[in-house]
């Protein structure tokens, strides 16, 4: 019985499955930091329930909790300036619910695990589905985490069974009791992924519901290409609609959308957020949730961390934050009229009980990681942020660029590294640094690898930093400096002259070793050429890397600046 995570990589004949992804979280604050701001919103919760009715019945949904587990810390653990989150609280405010409102079921919208904390991610994140099966989730749909590890890892979190580095201490793995839904996840002939569904009915209360999940289309750039190749996301209106008519002839009564896609609300200057606001929401949620067909009702939404409940184009549209700080309160009226639909978001407060069966789970694996996780392997003399610089880069990325680099030896060692800033997930703080804070800053398990590239494939990499979404995707360097231009047009944003590897100036016709991680090499992110390289080689684990990098040195200082933005 040992605790340990998949560490291998499809790629030019080696094999494994990490990855490092994203999801949009850009309003979310910095794991650690503290906010001093009183609640100016007011406390909605579970302490003042109504009488439920008989016509009535209700969803709790949840979104992007990402295997936090224990309550999560600093504002990340916040909403609104309330503590919020942790699943032993999480499952006290549901038992709360069901318990006031019996014809209910709880639904998921996505990323359930992916980018988990230790006491989840080092176990394969197999706690967190015996968690949501403890709170009988009833379905979820896909996230693009769920994808991390590729479609069969998927399918054995919903069937069960030992991972392929054997099995996690604990009771045997069973997988999932509730069906991850993908409507818009097929390969070439229409098939989804193995062991997913596209829909599923509900009998609540008397009443069908049923419910489609779907899965952003962003996924195919943001997880592993070898471990989704052959699949397609698909438009997710069109593929919620496509199952209407099934759902109506199986006799739904209402419809709800699992969506894990999203946007947030842009409230005027010095106004509080809302969590049950709708303020001037992102017309990306407003143009998906007017073209789904009438039938739908509801739409449980996630992936961007926000927390609204809007109503647009007679459907009721919500997300619940993340780390489980919110559920959405979702009631379906029936009526000779139709059906009515309202929403609340409740905040998972921490002033009630926490419940026992869940801390017990958590406990568990707790010390099963304690060991591992509490291992000092280095220190740091400065604060090392993960949040971007204004280059676009930042000091945490930089380094671990900078250990990716030192993993390499012999005649054919690197001579450069890069490193995405959707793969640093946390910061270091000032002091002792612990196998836990690195398994937190680069949950993935990928690999380091090393291939060769010419200097002007370079040059297109780079370029490539702008071609990838609506805003760069700018990479730590470690070995190698230049300067761009933002406001230069396409494929010239790059100084050329400017381009140094170890000091020296870049030769276009020159080959160069480079490091990176298993998900860029694989093409993450959209950087093909990466994909272009030669003499592919496999090395550690990048957290493995990262301890060895650590190990017997001075304390880390931040390192100066390398991407300079001109």
């Amino acid at each position: 019985m040992r605790a340990r995570r998949h560490i291998a990589v499809i790629l030019a004949g080696v094999v494994g499955v990490g990855l490092i992804g994203g999801c949009g979280t850009p309003s979310d604050p910095p794991p650690g930091s503290v906010s001093s701001t009183p609640p100016t919103v007011p406390l909605i919760s579970t302490n003042d329930l109504r009488p439920a009715r008989p016509d009535e019945v209700h969803l709790f949904g949840f979104n992007d909790l990402h295997g936090n587990l224990q309550p999560p810390s600093g504002s990340t653990g916040k909403l609104a300036g309330y503590d919020a989150g942790g699943a032993a609280y999480l499952a006290t405010h549901l038992t709360r619910l069901k318990a006031a409102y019996p014809a209910s079921v709880v639904l998921a919208a996505g990323d359930n695990i992916g980018a988990s904390p230790l006491v989840s991610g080092l176990f394969h994140d197999e706690p967190t589905i015996t968690f949501l099966n403890n709170i009988a989730v009833a379905a979820s749909a896909v996230g693009n985490h769920e994808f991390d590890n590729g479609v069969r890892e998927l399918a054995r979190m919903q069937q069960g069974g030992c991972a392929l580095d054997g099995c996690s201490p604990g009771a045997p793995f069973s997988g999932a009791r509730f069906p991850y839904l993908a409507a818009n996840v097929t390969d070439a002939q229409g098939n989804l992924p193995p062991a997913l569904r596209p829909w599923t009915l509900l009998d609540i209360g008397g009443h069908k519901i049923g419910v489609v999940g779907t899965v952003t289309t962003d996924t195919a750039n943001i997880v592993l290409p070898e471990g989704i190749r052959g699949y397609r996301f698909g438009d997710q209106a069109a593929a919620v609609n496509r199952y209407v008519p099934e759902l109506k002839a199986v006799g739904a009564e209402a419809i709800v959308a699992l969506v894990h896609d999203g946007g947030s609300q842009r409230p005027e200057r010095d106004t509080p957020l809302d969590y049950n606001g709708c303020a001037n929401i992102t017309p990306n949620v407003t143009g998906l949730a007017e073209r789904f067909d009438p039938a739908v009702r509801a739409v449980i939404s996630g992936h961007s961390h926000q927390p609204y409940v809007c109503t647009i184009g007679g459907k009721v549209v919500t997300q619940a934050a993340s780390y489980g700080r919110l559920i959405s309160d979702i009631t379906l009226r029936f009526g000779r009229g139709g059906v009515e639909v309202s929403a609340v978001n409740r905040v998972v407060s921490r002033d009630v009980p926490p419940d026992d069966r869940t801390n017990a789970l958590i406990d568990f694996y707790a010390e099963q990681a304690r060991p591992r996780a509490q291992r000092v392997v280095g220190a740091t003399a400065d604060s090392l942020p993960h949040d971007p610089n204004p280059a676009g880069t930042s000091p945490l990325g930089d380094v671990i660029a900078d250990s990716m680099l030192s993993a390499t030896t012999g005649p054919a060692a690197a001579v450069a590294a890069f490193m995405n800033p959707g793969g640093v997930r946390a910061d270091l703080k000032q002091g002792p640094i612990t196998y836990g804070d690195i398994f937190t800053v680069q949950p993935f398990g990928n690999q380091v690898v090393t291939l060769t590239l010419t200097g002007s494939q370079i040059l297109r990499l780079l370029e490539q930093q702008w071609t990838n979404a609506s805003k760069p995707t700018v990479l730590s360097t470690a070995g190698l400096t230049y300067a761009y231009s933002d406001a230069a047009p396409a494929g010239s944003k790059v100084i050329a002259d400017s381009v140094r590897v170890a000091g020296v100036p870049l030769n276009p016709v020159a080959t160069y070793r480079i490091t990176t991680n298993s998900f860029l090499a694989a093409g993450g992110d959209g950087f093909a050429v990466f994909t272009e390289g030669a003499d592919t080689a496999a090395g550690p684990t990048d957290v493995d890397a990262f301890e060895t990098f650590l190990r017997d040195k001075p304390p880390l200082q931040a390192p100066p600046a390398r991407v300079e933005k001109r």
